[in-house]
């Protein structure tokens, strides 16, 4: 174990598992990244898992507390927890943090999600992302993208989130892809910058209405030769991306400034391109900010 490590933190979700091993000023001395997402787990084995991947870190006698994020608080996970309401923040979430003692003697803390009403009475819920705006501890009125299989836009009022709405671009990107007529030309895909950024101008026009009649011109313009079959993969993800930024612009009219992108590499960087193409500014947040809000959240909540 590192003697500089006094608080571990794991960012466990569905297909991914990341761990960080974080020093008293939050600084991340040691990581791990591996294949042990929720879904590879067999008979709830989640300690086992920690066994293999953050084990060299703890001290003997005596453990470090773990923090820990993400969907292994849901009801698929390793402890559910319920969701707080919003507004919430850093603090709100180190009053509701679920403490549990492993057979092992592993001392946990487990971030719980976020739920929100919208104006007409409809729910929307988060798991992973309300811990990464925490650690961005944003001040002043932001709203935040955070791209994914399902994206969401969040409202931000001095490092609390008051509101947010989902999209579920990334999950629709698959089904359409590999499960309608547009299979048929998707399979063989091209990187296409030019498709890419027709498809969001496409999505951002009439204000983001008449997707599924967009969705059948892919269709079409691909027979009728007005481009090349292979960049509809490209086009389909700009559509998608366009429509829900043109959704997203009414979610909260009144917040000036960039939007801020939340994410990883590969999706920032298609989000950045398409609030380029369409004129709006946008900037991206720094890495680890999962990991710097589960250390604000384990300040707050005395365990570090």
């Amino acid at each position: 174990m590192s003697d500089k490590g006094v608080l571990i933190g794991v960012d466990w979700g569905t297909t991914s598992f990341r761990a960080a091993l974080m020093d008293e000023s939050g600084a991340i001395v040691g990581r791990v990244d591996g294949p042990h997402g929720l879904l590879s787990v067999q008979d709830r084995g989640f300690e086992s898992v920690l066994d293999q991947t953050v084990a060299s870190w703890e001290g003997r006698p005596g453990r470090l507390p773990i923090i820990a994020s993400g969907m292994v608080t849901s009801r698929t996970g390793w402890v559910e927890t319920p969701y707080l309401p919003c507004p919430a923040g850093a603090a709100e979430l180190a009053g509701a943090l679920t403490r549990h003692v492993t057979p092992a003697g592993r001392t946990i803390g487990f971030v719980t999600g976020l739920s929100f009403r919208h104006g007409d009475g409809e729910p929307d819920v988060m798991r992973g992302e309300e811990t990464q705006i925490a650690g961005l501890a944003l001040e002043g009125t932001r709203l935040a993208v955070m791209p994914g299989t399902h994206s969401k836009w969040v409202r931000v009022t001095a490092g609390r989130i008051e509101g947010f709405r989902t999209a579920m671009t990334g999950d629709i990107f698959a089904a359409v892809k590999d499960h309608t007529v547009l299979r048929l030309t998707t399979a063989d895909r091209r990187p296409s910058a030019e498709a890419f950024s027709a498809g969001v101008v496409a999505g951002m026009a009439d204000h983001g209405a008449g997707l599924l009649g967009k969705l059948f011109r892919l269709r079409a313009g691909g027979l009728l030769g007005d481009f090349d079959p292979a960049t509809t993969a490209e086009r389909l993800s700009g559509l998608l991306i366009g429509a829900e930024i043109a959704e997203a612009r009414s979610f909260a009219p009144d917040v000036e400034g960039p939007v801020l992108i939340v994410g990883g590499e590969a999706l920032a960087a298609r989000y950045a391109t398409a609030f380029n193409v369409l004129g709006m500014e946008a900037e991206t947040a720094p890495a680890d900010a999962a990991f710097a809000g589960q250390f604000r959240i384990a300040q707050a909540a005395g365990l570090v």
